[in-house]
């Protein structure tokens, strides 16, 4: 079993990895996904783990092996921009994808404690 951090530790506000402390919308870096390994399973599971958070995480794939020129298209989405969460839960997601990252978008508030793959 693979578990791999597509966003942590990201607070509003606060500048961390890809998100420079004021924008809404960015992208995780892309993280390899159970098909990258050709053969490894199609079920995939999301983890989200937020504290006060407004926004949405939007999860994307793509099916290519280059994750600078891919094709990427949305999966799961997770998080109401309207709504303040605070909560740990998890998704699975069925597909054959080579990369995953997560879309972040309308960042209000809170804390992005965690976004997790695992498969």
């Amino acid at each position: 079993m693979t578990t791999q951090a597509l966003l942590t530790a990201v607070t509003h506000g606060t500048p961390s990895g890809n998100y420079d402390g004021s924008s809404q919308d960015w992208f995780s870096d892309a993280v390899k996904a159970a098909d990258y390994y050709r053969g490894r399973g199609g079920v995939q599971t999301m983890g989200f783990s937020v504290t006060g958070f407004q926004g949405t995480v939007t999860i994307e794939a793509t099916l290519d092996m280059d994750p600078d020129s891919a094709a990427w298209f949305p999966t799961l989405e997770y998080g109401d921009a309207s709504t303040v969460t605070t909560q740990n839960i998890s998704e699975s997601v069925v597909g054959n994808f080579t990369w995953l990252r997560a879309r972040v978008e309308r960042f209000e508030a809170g804390v992005i404690n965690t976004v997790t793959v695992t498969y």
